[in-house]
Protein backbone atom coordinates (compact mmCIF):
# COMPACT_ATOMS: atom_id res chain seq x y z
CA UNK A 1 0.00 0.00 0.00
CA UNK A 2 1.39 3.34 -0.72
CA UNK A 3 2.56 5.71 1.89
CA UNK A 4 0.17 8.53 1.83
CA UNK A 5 2.21 11.75 0.84
CA UNK A 6 2.57 14.84 3.54
CA UNK A 7 1.91 18.31 3.09
CA UNK A 8 3.19 21.13 4.99
CA UNK A 9 0.46 23.97 4.73
CA UNK A 10 2.17 27.36 6.07
CA UNK A 11 -0.39 30.35 7.16
CA UNK A 12 -0.81 33.00 9.29
CA UNK A 13 -4.54 32.79 8.72
CA UNK A 14 -6.09 30.06 10.50
CA UNK A 15 -9.05 29.69 8.50
CA UNK A 16 -6.99 29.34 5.39
CA UNK A 17 -5.14 26.30 7.34
CA UNK A 18 -8.09 24.59 8.34
CA UNK A 19 -9.79 24.94 4.78
CA UNK A 20 -6.56 23.96 3.13
CA UNK A 21 -5.76 20.59 5.65
CA UNK A 22 -9.93 19.43 5.30
CA UNK A 23 -9.83 19.53 1.61
CA UNK A 24 -6.27 17.70 1.26
CA UNK A 25 -7.43 15.32 3.77
CA UNK A 26 -10.66 14.36 1.32
CA UNK A 27 -7.75 13.68 -1.36
CA UNK A 28 -6.36 11.02 1.00
CA UNK A 29 -3.22 13.86 2.14
CA UNK A 30 -1.40 13.75 5.27
CA UNK A 31 -0.57 17.98 6.54
CA UNK A 32 1.24 19.42 8.96
CA UNK A 33 0.13 22.97 10.10
CA UNK A 34 2.67 26.15 10.85
CA UNK A 35 1.76 29.64 11.06
CA UNK A 36 5.17 31.38 10.46
CA UNK A 37 8.12 30.85 8.87
CA UNK A 38 10.11 29.95 11.48
CA UNK A 39 7.52 26.94 12.43
CA UNK A 40 7.58 25.96 8.99
CA UNK A 41 11.24 25.62 9.12
CA UNK A 42 11.29 23.48 12.36
CA UNK A 43 8.26 21.08 11.36
CA UNK A 44 10.07 20.63 7.95
CA UNK A 45 13.44 19.78 9.40
CA UNK A 46 11.11 17.20 11.68
CA UNK A 47 9.27 15.71 9.49
CA UNK A 48 11.08 16.80 5.32
CA UNK A 49 7.25 16.73 4.18
CA UNK A 50 6.66 15.92 0.51
CA UNK A 51 5.48 19.56 -0.69
CA UNK A 52 5.23 23.18 1.50
CA UNK A 53 2.56 25.58 0.98
CA UNK A 54 3.94 28.51 1.75
CA UNK A 55 1.97 31.72 2.26
CA UNK A 56 3.78 35.18 1.05
CA UNK A 57 2.64 37.72 4.02
CA UNK A 58 3.52 36.25 7.63
CA UNK A 59 4.75 38.27 10.70
CA UNK A 60 8.36 38.01 11.84
CA UNK A 61 9.59 35.43 8.49
CA UNK A 62 7.79 36.07 5.49
CA UNK A 63 7.47 33.42 3.00
CA UNK A 64 10.19 34.52 0.25
CA UNK A 65 12.87 34.57 3.45
CA UNK A 66 11.07 31.07 4.69
CA UNK A 67 12.16 29.44 1.40
CA UNK A 68 15.15 31.08 1.38
CA UNK A 69 16.51 29.25 4.66
CA UNK A 70 14.92 26.37 3.69
CA UNK A 71 16.81 25.88 0.39
CA UNK A 72 20.24 26.67 2.19
CA UNK A 73 19.35 23.90 4.43
CA UNK A 74 20.21 20.42 3.08
CA UNK A 75 18.03 18.11 4.77
CA UNK A 76 14.79 20.59 3.18
CA UNK A 77 16.91 21.81 -0.18
CA UNK A 78 15.16 19.55 -2.39
CA UNK A 79 11.32 19.68 -0.53
CA UNK A 80 9.09 21.77 -3.60
CA UNK A 81 7.76 25.05 -2.26
CA UNK A 82 4.54 26.31 -3.30
CA UNK A 83 3.65 29.83 -2.72
CA UNK A 84 0.41 31.32 -1.76
CA UNK A 85 -0.36 34.79 -2.63
CA UNK A 86 -2.62 37.54 -2.72
CA UNK A 87 0.01 40.03 -4.20
CA UNK A 88 0.29 38.55 -8.16
CA UNK A 89 2.28 41.22 -9.57
CA UNK A 90 5.14 39.75 -11.92
CA UNK A 91 7.57 41.04 -9.71
CA UNK A 92 6.39 39.03 -6.56
CA UNK A 93 6.13 35.72 -9.05
CA UNK A 94 9.89 36.39 -10.27
CA UNK A 95 10.99 36.89 -6.79
CA UNK A 96 8.94 33.51 -5.57
CA UNK A 97 10.59 31.77 -8.26
CA UNK A 98 14.32 33.92 -7.31
CA UNK A 99 14.11 32.54 -3.76
CA UNK A 100 13.91 28.80 -4.89
CA UNK A 101 9.71 28.04 -5.19
CA UNK A 102 8.61 25.73 -7.98
CA UNK A 103 5.25 28.10 -8.31
CA UNK A 104 2.39 30.22 -7.37
CA UNK A 105 -1.06 30.02 -6.37
CA UNK A 106 -2.56 33.19 -6.56
CA UNK A 107 -5.22 34.27 -3.16
CA UNK A 108 -8.51 33.66 -3.06
CA UNK A 109 -7.66 29.70 -4.46
CA UNK A 110 -9.65 27.11 -6.33
CA UNK A 111 -8.66 23.93 -4.21
CA UNK A 112 -9.73 22.27 -8.01
CA UNK A 113 -6.14 24.22 -8.85
CA UNK A 114 -4.37 23.97 -5.87
CA UNK A 115 -4.89 20.02 -6.05
CA UNK A 116 -4.00 20.17 -9.70
CA UNK A 117 -0.87 21.64 -9.02
CA UNK A 118 0.04 20.17 -6.25
CA UNK A 119 -0.34 16.75 -8.05
CA UNK A 120 1.79 17.53 -10.55
CA UNK A 121 4.50 18.97 -8.32
CA UNK A 122 4.17 15.57 -6.11
CA UNK A 123 4.74 13.86 -9.47
CA UNK A 124 8.45 15.46 -10.16
CA UNK A 125 8.84 15.29 -7.15
CA UNK A 126 8.48 11.52 -7.54
CA UNK A 127 9.71 11.31 -10.74
CA UNK A 128 12.98 12.96 -9.29
CA UNK A 129 13.46 11.15 -6.34
CA UNK A 130 13.30 8.01 -8.81
CA UNK A 131 16.28 9.73 -10.99
CA UNK A 132 18.32 10.41 -7.37
CA UNK A 133 17.39 6.58 -6.99
CA UNK A 134 18.86 5.06 -10.26
CA UNK A 135 21.78 7.62 -10.11
CA UNK A 136 22.41 6.22 -6.42
CA UNK A 137 22.40 2.86 -7.72
CA UNK A 138 24.64 3.51 -10.61
CA UNK A 139 27.00 5.05 -8.93
CA UNK A 140 27.28 1.82 -6.52
CA UNK A 141 26.99 -0.51 -9.19
CA UNK A 142 29.84 1.30 -10.67
CA UNK A 143 31.40 1.66 -7.48
CA UNK A 144 31.27 -2.33 -6.79
CA UNK A 145 32.92 -2.57 -10.78
CA UNK A 146 35.62 -0.53 -10.33
CA UNK A 147 36.54 -2.50 -6.99
CA UNK A 148 35.50 -6.00 -8.96
CA UNK A 149 38.17 -4.90 -11.77
CA UNK A 150 40.78 -3.35 -9.27
CA UNK A 151 40.26 -6.92 -7.63
CA UNK A 152 42.50 -8.72 -9.93
CA UNK A 153 45.05 -5.95 -9.91
CA UNK A 154 45.24 -5.85 -6.04
CA UNK A 155 45.20 -9.56 -5.91
CA UNK A 156 48.75 -9.16 -7.41
CA UNK A 157 50.16 -6.78 -5.80
CA UNK A 158 49.37 -8.01 -2.40
CA UNK A 159 51.33 -11.55 -3.50
CA UNK A 160 54.23 -10.07 -4.93
CA UNK A 161 55.08 -8.88 -1.43
CA UNK A 162 53.31 -11.64 0.35
CA UNK A 163 55.76 -14.00 -2.08
CA UNK A 164 59.14 -12.36 -1.12
CA UNK A 165 57.99 -12.10 2.92
CA UNK A 166 57.72 -15.61 2.70
CA UNK A 167 61.25 -16.88 1.02
CA UNK A 168 62.80 -14.43 3.22
CA UNK A 169 61.10 -15.90 6.40
CA UNK A 170 62.08 -19.05 5.11
CA UNK A 171 65.86 -18.01 3.94
CA UNK A 172 65.78 -16.46 8.12
CA UNK A 173 64.40 -19.88 9.44
CA UNK A 174 67.60 -21.45 7.63
CA UNK A 175 69.99 -19.44 8.76
CA UNK A 176 68.79 -19.82 12.20
CA UNK A 177 69.22 -23.26 11.72
CA UNK A 178 72.60 -23.16 10.69
CA UNK A 179 73.82 -20.53 13.36
CA UNK A 180 72.57 -22.28 16.24
CA UNK A 181 74.99 -25.23 16.31
CA UNK A 182 77.53 -22.66 15.79
CA UNK A 183 75.45 -20.11 18.47
CA UNK A 184 76.12 -23.87 20.87
CA UNK A 185 80.24 -23.85 19.87
CA UNK A 186 80.63 -20.12 20.65
CA UNK A 187 79.04 -20.18 23.72
CA UNK A 188 81.48 -23.49 24.72
CA UNK A 189 84.19 -21.82 23.61
CA UNK A 190 83.27 -19.34 25.95
CA UNK A 191 83.16 -21.59 29.26
CA UNK A 192 86.17 -23.17 28.18
CA UNK A 193 88.13 -19.70 27.92
CA UNK A 194 86.90 -18.47 31.25
CA UNK A 195 87.49 -21.64 33.28
CA UNK A 196 90.80 -21.05 32.18
CA UNK A 197 91.15 -24.21 30.32
CA UNK A 198 92.89 -25.13 26.81
CA UNK A 199 90.60 -24.08 24.35
CA UNK A 200 92.18 -24.46 20.87
CA UNK A 201 89.57 -27.75 20.07
CA UNK A 202 86.46 -25.27 20.77
CA UNK A 203 88.05 -22.93 18.30
CA UNK A 204 88.67 -24.54 15.16
CA UNK A 205 85.29 -26.06 15.76
CA UNK A 206 83.84 -22.54 15.55
CA UNK A 207 85.91 -21.30 12.89
CA UNK A 208 85.28 -24.67 10.98
CA UNK A 209 81.38 -24.24 11.96
CA UNK A 210 81.56 -20.53 10.34
CA UNK A 211 83.16 -21.55 7.41
CA UNK A 212 80.86 -24.54 6.60
CA UNK A 213 77.75 -21.86 6.81
CA UNK A 214 79.27 -18.90 5.03
CA UNK A 215 79.48 -16.39 7.76
CA UNK A 216 80.26 -13.66 6.19
CA UNK A 217 76.93 -14.26 3.19
CA UNK A 218 74.59 -14.33 6.45
CA UNK A 219 75.61 -11.02 7.61
CA UNK A 220 75.46 -9.94 4.38
CA UNK A 221 72.40 -10.55 3.28
CA UNK A 222 70.58 -11.14 6.91
CA UNK A 223 69.90 -6.87 6.90
CA UNK A 224 68.22 -7.20 3.45
CA UNK A 225 65.58 -10.03 3.72
CA UNK A 226 64.42 -8.19 6.96
CA UNK A 227 64.13 -4.89 5.19
CA UNK A 228 62.64 -6.52 2.01
CA UNK A 229 60.03 -8.25 4.25
CA UNK A 230 59.71 -5.10 6.65
CA UNK A 231 58.47 -3.11 2.96
CA UNK A 232 57.01 -5.76 2.00
CA UNK A 233 54.34 -5.72 4.80
CA UNK A 234 54.04 -2.20 4.66
CA UNK A 235 53.17 -2.57 1.13
CA UNK A 236 50.72 -4.83 1.96
CA UNK A 237 49.26 -2.85 4.49
CA UNK A 238 49.45 0.39 2.66
CA UNK A 239 47.07 -1.62 0.23
CA UNK A 240 44.68 -3.25 2.74
CA UNK A 241 44.26 -0.14 4.44
CA UNK A 242 43.37 2.01 0.96
CA UNK A 243 41.21 -0.59 -0.24
CA UNK A 244 39.46 -0.74 3.12
CA UNK A 245 38.92 3.35 2.93
CA UNK A 246 37.81 3.36 -0.70
CA UNK A 247 35.55 1.07 0.05
CA UNK A 248 33.78 2.51 2.75
CA UNK A 249 34.48 5.93 2.18
CA UNK A 250 31.59 8.52 2.65
CA UNK A 251 28.08 8.18 3.52
CA UNK A 252 25.04 9.67 2.70
CA UNK A 253 25.10 12.77 4.26
CA UNK A 254 27.71 15.50 3.36
CA UNK A 255 30.77 15.81 5.51
CA UNK A 256 34.50 17.90 5.66
CA UNK A 257 36.38 15.66 3.76
CA UNK A 258 40.30 16.31 3.57
CA UNK A 259 40.81 15.54 -0.69
CA UNK A 260 44.40 15.05 -0.30
CA UNK A 261 44.06 12.16 1.44
CA UNK A 262 41.59 10.71 -0.49
CA UNK A 263 43.42 11.24 -3.25
CA UNK A 264 46.02 9.11 -1.79
CA UNK A 265 43.73 6.31 -1.07
CA UNK A 266 42.84 6.24 -4.63
CA UNK A 267 46.48 6.78 -6.14
CA UNK A 268 47.50 3.29 -3.93
CA UNK A 269 44.08 1.58 -4.80
CA UNK A 270 44.56 1.96 -8.57
CA UNK A 271 48.41 1.66 -8.30
CA UNK A 272 48.22 -1.89 -10.56
CA UNK A 273 46.33 0.13 -13.38
CA UNK A 274 49.27 2.94 -13.77
CA UNK A 275 52.55 1.20 -12.23
CA UNK A 276 53.82 -0.03 -15.53
CA UNK A 277 52.44 2.83 -17.69
CA UNK A 278 53.41 5.87 -15.57
CA UNK A 279 55.56 7.78 -13.20
CA UNK A 280 53.01 9.35 -10.91
CA UNK A 281 53.56 13.16 -10.04
CA UNK A 282 51.80 14.84 -7.27
CA UNK A 283 51.66 18.51 -6.42
CA UNK A 284 49.16 18.68 -3.48
CA UNK A 285 48.38 21.89 -1.65
CA UNK A 286 49.57 21.28 1.87
CA UNK A 287 47.15 23.68 3.65
CA UNK A 288 44.32 22.67 1.32
CA UNK A 289 40.75 23.63 3.36
CA UNK A 290 38.59 20.52 3.94
CA UNK A 291 35.70 20.55 1.68
CA UNK A 292 31.98 19.56 1.97
CA UNK A 293 31.32 16.92 -0.15
CA UNK A 294 29.93 13.52 -0.73
CA UNK A 295 33.71 11.52 0.14
CA UNK A 296 32.72 8.45 -1.34
CA UNK A 297 31.51 9.77 -4.48
CA UNK A 298 34.30 12.64 -5.22
CA UNK A 299 36.57 9.63 -4.37
CA UNK A 300 34.59 7.08 -7.09
CA UNK A 301 35.25 10.24 -9.45
CA UNK A 302 38.63 10.67 -8.97
CA UNK A 303 39.40 6.65 -9.25
CA UNK A 304 38.10 7.26 -13.09
CA UNK A 305 40.02 9.79 -13.80
CA UNK A 306 43.17 7.99 -13.03
CA UNK A 307 42.16 5.12 -14.55
CA UNK A 308 41.30 6.39 -17.57
CA UNK A 309 44.50 8.32 -17.49
CA UNK A 310 46.31 5.33 -17.76
CA UNK A 311 44.31 3.51 -19.86
CA UNK A 312 45.37 6.35 -22.05
CA UNK A 313 49.07 5.93 -21.65
CA UNK A 314 48.67 2.07 -22.05
CA UNK A 315 47.05 2.64 -25.71
CA UNK A 316 50.05 4.44 -26.69
CA UNK A 317 52.77 2.99 -24.74
CA UNK A 318 54.73 -0.03 -25.41
CA UNK A 319 54.53 -1.79 -22.05
CA UNK A 320 56.71 -4.53 -22.98
CA UNK A 321 59.60 -2.16 -23.75
CA UNK A 322 59.23 -0.29 -20.68
CA UNK A 323 57.51 2.94 -21.86
CA UNK A 324 56.11 4.74 -19.58
CA UNK A 325 54.01 7.99 -19.46
CA UNK A 326 53.65 10.95 -16.90
CA UNK A 327 50.24 11.36 -14.88
CA UNK A 328 50.10 14.33 -12.75
CA UNK A 329 48.15 14.84 -9.61
CA UNK A 330 47.93 18.31 -8.36
CA UNK A 331 45.71 20.07 -5.86
CA UNK A 332 45.26 23.91 -4.94
CA UNK A 333 42.69 26.86 -3.50
CA UNK A 334 41.18 29.33 -6.38
CA UNK A 335 39.63 31.65 -4.67
CA UNK A 336 36.36 30.09 -3.32
CA UNK A 337 36.98 26.63 -4.82
CA UNK A 338 39.40 23.69 -4.14
CA UNK A 339 40.34 22.93 -7.90
CA UNK A 340 41.99 19.22 -8.56
CA UNK A 341 43.82 18.57 -11.95
CA UNK A 342 44.48 15.24 -13.20
CA UNK A 343 46.67 15.17 -16.38
CA UNK A 344 48.24 12.57 -18.43
CA UNK A 345 51.03 12.38 -21.08
CA UNK A 346 48.35 10.14 -23.76
CA UNK A 347 47.71 10.87 -26.94
CA UNK A 348 45.28 13.29 -26.42
CA UNK A 349 41.35 13.70 -27.55
CA UNK A 350 40.31 15.14 -30.65
CA UNK A 351 38.04 17.95 -31.05
CA UNK A 352 34.75 16.18 -32.00
CA UNK A 353 34.79 13.25 -29.19
CA UNK A 354 35.93 16.05 -26.30
CA UNK A 355 32.46 17.56 -27.40
CA UNK A 356 30.63 14.24 -26.06
CA UNK A 357 32.68 12.83 -23.40
CA UNK A 358 30.16 13.78 -20.82
CA UNK A 359 27.32 12.67 -22.40
CA UNK A 360 25.80 9.47 -20.64
CA UNK A 361 26.65 5.99 -22.58
CA UNK A 362 29.11 7.71 -24.98
CA UNK A 363 32.59 6.00 -25.06
CA UNK A 364 35.31 5.10 -27.74
CA UNK A 365 36.16 1.72 -26.24
CA UNK A 366 35.33 -1.42 -27.87
CA UNK A 367 32.14 -2.88 -27.10
CA UNK A 368 32.25 -4.98 -23.53
CA UNK A 369 35.21 -2.52 -22.45
CA UNK A 370 33.05 0.27 -21.21
CA UNK A 371 29.97 1.68 -20.54
CA UNK A 372 30.13 5.29 -20.95
CA UNK A 373 28.71 6.19 -17.78
CA UNK A 374 31.95 6.96 -16.12
CA UNK A 375 32.69 10.78 -17.06
CA UNK A 376 28.50 11.09 -17.27
CA UNK A 377 28.55 10.27 -13.76
CA UNK A 378 31.40 12.23 -12.87
CA UNK A 379 29.62 15.48 -13.99
CA UNK A 380 26.54 14.49 -12.63
CA UNK A 381 28.00 14.08 -8.99
CA UNK A 382 30.50 17.44 -9.37
CA UNK A 383 27.82 20.21 -11.22
CA UNK A 384 24.82 18.68 -9.79
CA UNK A 385 25.32 17.67 -6.55
CA UNK A 386 28.35 19.48 -5.14
CA UNK A 387 27.49 23.00 -7.76
CA UNK A 388 31.16 22.46 -9.04
CA UNK A 389 32.79 21.97 -12.15
CA UNK A 390 34.52 20.17 -14.40
CA UNK A 391 35.90 20.42 -17.78
CA UNK A 392 38.40 19.02 -20.10
CA UNK A 393 41.85 20.47 -21.75
CA UNK A 394 43.32 18.21 -24.65
CA UNK A 395 45.78 18.38 -27.18
CA UNK A 396 46.37 15.49 -29.58
CA UNK A 397 49.46 14.52 -29.41
CA UNK A 398 50.48 15.83 -25.71
CA UNK A 399 48.16 14.78 -23.01
CA UNK A 400 44.43 15.23 -21.23
CA UNK A 401 43.95 17.42 -17.89
CA UNK A 402 40.51 16.99 -16.18
CA UNK A 403 39.80 19.97 -13.73
CA UNK A 404 37.34 19.43 -10.67
CA UNK A 405 36.43 22.49 -9.12
CA UNK A 406 34.52 22.05 -5.61
CA UNK A 407 33.19 25.19 -4.20
CA UNK A 408 34.12 25.77 -0.50
CA UNK A 409 30.65 27.74 0.39
CA UNK A 410 29.23 24.54 2.41
CA UNK A 411 32.63 23.98 4.24
CA UNK A 412 33.02 27.25 5.67
CA UNK A 413 29.33 27.64 6.93
CA UNK A 414 29.65 24.20 8.16
CA UNK A 415 33.16 25.55 10.18
CA UNK A 416 31.23 28.84 11.24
Amino acid sequence: MRTPQTILIVDDNRTNRILLARSLATSGYLTLEACDGAEAIELAMEHRPSIILLDVQMPTMDGFEACTRLKSIEKTAAIPVLFLTSHSEPANIERAFAVGGCDCIAKPFHMGEVKARLAVHLGLREATDMLEETHAQLLLAQKMESIGQLAAGVAHEINTPTQFVGDNTRFLRDTFDQLAPALGQVRKLLETAIAGEDCEGEAKAVKELFEEIELDYILEEFPTALDQSIEGLQRVSTIVKAMKEFSHSGSSEMALADLNRSLETTINVASHEWKYVADVEKDFDEDLPDVYCHEGEIAQVLLNMIVNAAHALREELNEEAGEKGVIRLSTCRSGKYVEIRVSDTGAGIPGEIRQRIFDPFFTTKAVGEGTGQGLALAHKVVVQEHQGTISVESEVGVGTTFIIRLPLGRELEAVS
